[in-house]
């Protein structure tokens, strides 16, 4: 029976496969195979790094040593030694396994057996000289990669959505770059991106590899600086990162306000999408113990309309709390928070509405005689703006281009260090020149992008006060929706604190502008016109929402809402505790045209009794002993959700046979209240229907009276 040669091909990157690479070693292999007088067969590994490889990417070489290890395998064919592998690790395991089942290795440069001393040598010699190469053009293609990059040059990945390569470098593409312009166009509009993903599939627009856009892919597409004008690109082992200019597509004003709103979207992710509540306030809240956004939570059965810190609630996991501290309130080391009080919103609301409306009113920036000097004098006009705007965009250009020529100028003088053209003293002196003039390209650069970003909030200023400044009176009449964009136009921030003592919570509002305080002063009193001077005033309002007015207002609120909800229950006519009777009560005179004898007159009504304990099922003694179980842990202390697990850990079960959670505790202590109040609740009785009602027996008593004579 003839053995057989197995035939093992490889190549080190996909473009290879095209080439003649993995044929002419199966030819070669084939070849050998003859020449042996051995039969073959083909292991094709197909393309493979060898820079980055192990075993794990290489799954044809694992089939391989299975075989190899069961006995299968006692003659192997490789084109070099390197098809094997260039890595130290994934060699010793394969050589490990030749060598320990008598595997015969073939090459196209000759034939080794690894139990052979002088073959082992050789081997391990060739392996060395493999990796060597494989080192070399690695360092090359890093080398290459970065002094093209430092050129300008795209640095080889395929471009980002929105271009395309020409002459190596990034350019415009046509088609792609409407789509950009109208993905950041609408987001700013402040359309969700799932709104733009549905609006760019029903125009038919597919991304780069042919498909539709995700959500997640125009989220990313929003974060390239390329958009821009420039990105940069880092090497990773010299850790040196080089900032190339390209095509901008969209403004830089657009892309930071962009930024923005992604950034407000980031710190409450998860949530957005999720929200079918109105939140007046939630957006600009910040907790002042440990930073997180405050959330909100409105539970209409619950009577629930909180704002709260979800530190607890975020961190739950990452910070695993034991048993004894994940029921204990506030800040547990890394755990928790402090603010464990939660804010009431309509309160609240209230309170911050109330103080931002009398800030603005009071505000001599905002008034209406002063409105356009003083905001000229601050920001100068509209016009101007945009003229620095445009200004300050051109200057980024073309610093970007200046530091770009730098960093080509530095990529020259490597180049001709490393061809031996400067002594060690003059390159030194070129590239400390250079790398200087660098980090000040890099801090102009760095200046004029944060003027960008202020002239940019100043403009969107400019147009809240457009909208808003003159429209102090009308404040009190508007909606829900146009107090909340009055608000994130004006406000900033609110920071807030939790006086533990006092449980008051202590609020500062953050306005855009030094409007708390402001004022104007004049230079001459008396003459206006010679000018006057601007009295900043201070950016924050404190504000205290006291928790003795909450806890007053919302005993008046749940009084008024029970009062209520009882005048809208309809009550049966006939019910088990509806008893309704009529009563009759005779008058023993009245007077009129008939006699009292023959007239007899009643005064009716209806009265209705109402008792809700007639007929009510009894509590059984299971019932009444889980009641009065949880009723005692919690003056021991313990929530609902500890009360459960003792209930649980002591083998007791809800009535339906299984186990207890914190809703069943909690709902077995709410309806027995619930039926108490029911059960001992006192009504009125109630009269209705008054009528008086005649009876005339002349008729009658006549005929009595005939009968007798």
């Amino acid at each position: 029976m003839k053995e057989t040669l197995h035939i093992y091909t490889r190549v080190s990157s996909a473009s290879q496969e095209d080439g003649t690479s993995l044929e002419t070693q199966k030819q070669l292999g084939v070849k050998k195979s003859k020449e042996l007088g051995m039969k073959h067969q083909l292991w094709n590994e197909g393309a493979a790094s060898s820079h980055h490889e192990d075993l794990l990417n290489r799954p044809k070489m694992i089939e391989l040593l299975q075989d190899i290890e069961v006995g299968n395998i006692k003659h192997l064919f490789v084109y070099n030694n390197d098809r094997l592998s260039r890595n130290d690790q994934t060699q010793f395991i394969i050589k490990n396994a030749i060598m320990k089942n008598g595997v015969m290795l073939y090459t196209k440069d000759g034939t080794y057996d690894l139990n052979n001393p002088t073959d082992k040598l050789m081997k391990s010699l060739l392996d060395g000289v493999a990796e060597y190469d494989n080192a070399i053009r690695a360092e090359r293609s890093r080398l290459g990669k970065l002094n093209k990059v430092r050129n300008g040059g795209w640095y080889g990945a395929p471009p980002p959505y929105g271009y395309e390569i020409a002459d190596g470098k990034l350019a415009i593409h046509p088609e792609e770059s409407k789509t950009v312009k109208k993905i950041y166009k609408l987001f700013n509009d402040g359309k969700p991106i799932a709104d733009i993903k549905r609006l760019l599939d029903k125009e038919g627009v597919t991304a780069r590899r042919g498909g539709l856009f995700n959500m997640g892919s125009i989220n990313r597409l929003m974060q390239n600086t390329h958009h821009i004008g420039y990105y940069t690109y880092t090497d990773k082992k010299s850790d040196e990162t080089v900032s190339v200019v390209c095509p901008p597509i969209v403004d830089e004003t657009l892309w930071n306000r962009v930024q923005e709103r992604r950034n407000k979207i980031f710190e409450r992710k998860g949530q957005n999408n999720r929200t079918k509540r109105f939140y007046l306030l939630r957006n600009l809240m910040y907790c002042g113990e440990c930073g997180s956004q405050m959330s909100g939570r409105i539970h209409e059965t619950r009577n629930e309309r909180l704002y709260f810190c979800p530190n607890k609630t975020r961190n739950w996991k990452k910070s695993k709390p034991t048993k004894d501290t994940r029921y204990k309130r506030g800040r547990i080391g890394d755990y928790g928070c402090d603010m464990n009080r939660s804010l009431n919103i309509p309160i609240t609301d209230e309170f911050v509405w109330s103080a931002v409306v009398k800030t603005v009113a009071q505000s001599s920036t905002l008034k209406e005689g002063f409105k356009t000097e003083v905001l000229e004098s601050k920001f100068a006009t509209d016009e101007e703006i945009k003229s620095e705007l445009k200004n300050q965009k051109t200057k980024s250009q073309r610093l970007r281009g200046e530091l770009g020529r730098i960093q080509s100028s530095i990529a020259d003088v490597e180049t001709n260090n490393l061809l031996q053209k400067y002594d060690a003293e003059v390159y030194s002196k070129i590239i400390t020149n250079l790398n200087d003039e660098v980090e000040k390209k890099k801090d102009e650069i760095e200046q004029t992008r944060l003027r960008v970003l202020e002239l940019g909030k100043e403009q969107k200023w400019l147009d809240w006060v457009e909208r808003f400044a003159d429209k102090v009176d009308e404040l009190g009449d508007y909606t829900d929706q146009e107090k909340k964009d009055y608000l994130e136009g004006i406000v900033d921030r609110i920071d807030v604190r939790l006086d533990k003592e006092t449980n008051d919570h202590h609020l500062d509002v953050v306005f855009r502008m030094p409007l708390v305080d402001d004022g104007i002063q004049y230079v001459n009193k008396k003459d206006k016109s010679a000018g006057y001077e601007i009295v900043k005033g201070d950016n924050t309002q404190p504000i205290t929402v006291e928790h003795s007015v909450v806890k007053s207002r919302g005993a008046v609120a749940r009084k008024v809402g029970r009062q209520e909800q009882n005048a809208q229950k309809k009550r049966p006519e006939s019910t088990y505790h509806l008893t309704p009777h009529e009563h009759h009560s005779g008058i023993t005179s009245f007077g009129g045209k008939s006699s009292d004898d023959n007239v007899d007159a009643f005064l009716c009504f209806r009265l209705q009794l109402r008792a809700s304990n007639l007929l009510v099922a009894p509590y059984s003694e299971y019932q009444q002993f889980l009641y009065e179980t949880i009723s005692k842990h919690l003056e021991m202390g313990w929530n609902y959700k500890q009360s459960a697990d003792w209930l649980n850990e002591n083998g007791y079960t809800t009535a339906r046979g299984k186990k207890f959670r914190n809703a069943h505790t909690h709902s077995i202590v709410k309806k027995k209240k619930i039926r108490e109040v029911r059960l001992n609740q006192i009504y009125e009785p109630l009269l209705t229907d008054f009528s008086l009602r005649f009876i005339d027996k002349t008729i009658v008593n006549q005929q009595v009276d005939s009968k007798i004579y």
